[in-house]
């Protein structure tokens, strides 16, 4: 299951993100704000998603918010999220080949929402290689 949460800032996005995974009728769950409110702080919706993110392991994580760094931030605090900032396909997919990332972040301020969709198409569809990168993962 996809955990879907965002702050304002990617309020837009994450309502966009709805729509595609219902028609796709990919399973997800919205951790995000209910409205528009430019006073939320990130650190409120991105935590919960986290620990929902953490109650499964065949749960992913697609976080949004300006930079898409605080999202990023708060989230590999907690033990368990490999989260990547994606800015582009190429960052999703290495994230997940090499670092088995479970998380993406993305700035609705950086990337254009096609970008974006491209980005969570390719962290969602690329397989992590294992062998010595499970190796690496292994000592942190």
């Amino acid at each position: 299951m996809i955990v879907l949460s965002c702050d304002h800032a990617g309020f837009a996005y994450a309502q966009r993100f709805i729509q595609f995974f219902e028609k796709k009728k990919i399973e997800y769950k919205y951790l995000g704000p209910s409205e528009y409110d430019p006073d939320d702080d990130y650190p409120d919706y991105i935590a919960p998603a986290c620990k929902e993110v953490l109650k499964d392991e065949g749960n992913w994580g697609v976080f949004i918010c300006g930079s898409g760094i605080g999202a990023n931030m708060v989230a590999n605090r907690h033990k368990g999220i490999r989260a990547v900032c994606a800015y582009d396909y190429t960052t999703a997919f290495l994230a997940r080949k090499d670092e088995n990332a479970n998380v993406v972040t993305i700035g609705s301020r950086i990337s254009s929402f096609r970008s974006a969709l491209k980005i969570v198409k390719v962290f969602l569809t690329s397989e992590f290689e294992g062998g010595r990168h499970a190796r690496r993962i292994a000592k942190y």
